[in-house]
């Protein structure tokens, strides 16, 4: 059965990995009327390099015209057609019956902006009691769950499987259905370049200020692969301190001296983590320097940034 889906699926240099991410959406028994591809390879993939598609379902390829996770999403949401837009990551495995779930949890709910899957092998696993103590002091609710929560300094907790209503105060987008009136214009901020973080966690904030959001157990297993910066540590803290510091003060609006002593602490914070394991010794002084070039670009440019839509 055909939905009036639009899947947006951006890809870099995973030709092998994508044709498997498509084929498991086609073998779906609910499948998207269109399949968007946004690839920013070299040699960006073609219809005929992808599992030929089901009786009219529509597979566009496109090269990307800029590289990058948001942009490429962006490209392939004005492409869409339907009133709906599935974001894929090119990486994951679907199960049976995870898009129907999706669907049905849309279909049954007005209020619902947005409904996520719940990863099998990336979700929430409780704190111990010190971290949560941590985390209480930097701003974090003191009871509770804190699955599927953005709390905090720009803490975004992983959803759970077992939640017992599935409610989302954020959602990433490695497969997570939206209704296209719910998604702002464009859905991602120019902000976010490069296949960078919490892009995902940004948009769906702002979705949930004014529509419900749900993670749900859809059977869906992320074969995550880290993109080439993530290897790189200076390039990768330095990234984690601008966007998260652009997330809390920009989306979330946390912009009281406060909130910028605990987004100090939750930094420092890191850095002793990697200090208590011996497996991460050596990343310290790269890390280190990132979170330092990291807190000086803000410091720059923080005002500038105040300029982006929240």
């Amino acid at each position: 059965m055909l939905l009036p889906v639009s899947a947006v699926i951006p890809t870099l240099d995973r030709r092998g990995r994508l044709q498997r991410t498509v084929a498991g959406l086609l073998a779906q028994d609910r499948r998207p009327s269109e399949i968007i591809i946004i690839d920013a390879s070299d040699a960006p993939v073609t219809a005929a390099d992808l599992p030929p598609p089901s009786a009219g379902v529509r597979l566009l390829c496109q090269p990307a015209s800029q590289r990058g996770a948001a942009a490429q999403r962006n490209q392939g949401v004005a492409l869409a057609t339907q009133p709906h837009v599935l974001f894929m990551d090119d990486d994951v495995d679907l199960q049976p019956g995870c898009i129907a779930t999706l669907w049905s949890a849309l279909q049954s709910n007005p209020r619902l902006g947005a409904a996520g899957a719940v990863l099998s092998n990336q979700h929430y696993h409780p704190p111990g009691r010190g971290l949560r103590f941590i985390y209480r002091l930097l701003g974090c609710p003191a009871d509770g769950s804190l699955a599927a929560q953005f709390c905090g300094p720009a803490l975004n907790f992983l959803p759970a499987p077992d939640s017992p209503t599935g409610a989302a105060e954020w959602l990433n987008l490695c497969c997570t259905l939206c209704r296209g009136e719910a998604l702002p214009r464009p859905p991602l901020l120019s902000f976010f370049t490069g296949y960078s973080l919490l892009e995902d966690a940004a948009l769906t904030a702002q979705m949930h200020r004014r529509w419900d959001l749900v993670a749900l157990p859809a059977a869906v297993y992320h074969d995550y692969r880290p993109a080439a910066y993530k290897d790189r540590v200076f390039a990768r803290e330095r990234m984690e301190m601008t966007n998260r510091w652009f997330v809390m003060t920009n989306i979330l609006q946390r912009r009281h001296p406060g909130w910028a002593l605990r987004f100090a602490c939750y930094q420092l914070l890191m850095l002793l983590l990697l200090l208590l394991r011996a497996d991460r010794w050596g990343q310290f002084p790269a890390a280190a320097a990132g979170k330092i070039a990291g807190a000086w670009k803000i410091a720059i440019h923080s005002r500038r940034w105040k300029g982006y839509p929240s």
